[in-house]
């Protein structure tokens, strides 16, 4: 099984913005990969505050954080 990443997706007044979403790879330089969905799931529920900060950090246009998941690595359309 591939490791599990957070995939953060943002909310913007025009639906034709693009990229749109960002996915958390690594914290403070380590990287950061959970074993299974419950690990990741855990992970966001005690950062949330922090994880939305750094989205809307990347993305000021934003009107707010549409959707957070934990998700296997590999299986987003252009991940890199």
């Amino acid at each position: 099984m591939n490791k599990i990443v957070i995939f953060i997706t943002m909310f913007f007044s025009d639906p034709t913005v693009a990229p749109n979403s960002v996915v958390i790879n690594t914290f403070n330089n380590e990287p950061l990969f959970f074993n299974n969905v419950d690990e990741c799931r855990l992970w966001v529920e005690n950062d949330l505050e922090n994880l939305k900060d750094f989205a809307l950090t990347l993305y000021p246009n934003a009107i707010a954080v549409k959707q957070i998941h934990c998700v296997e690595k590999g299986t987003l359309r252009n991940e890199v």
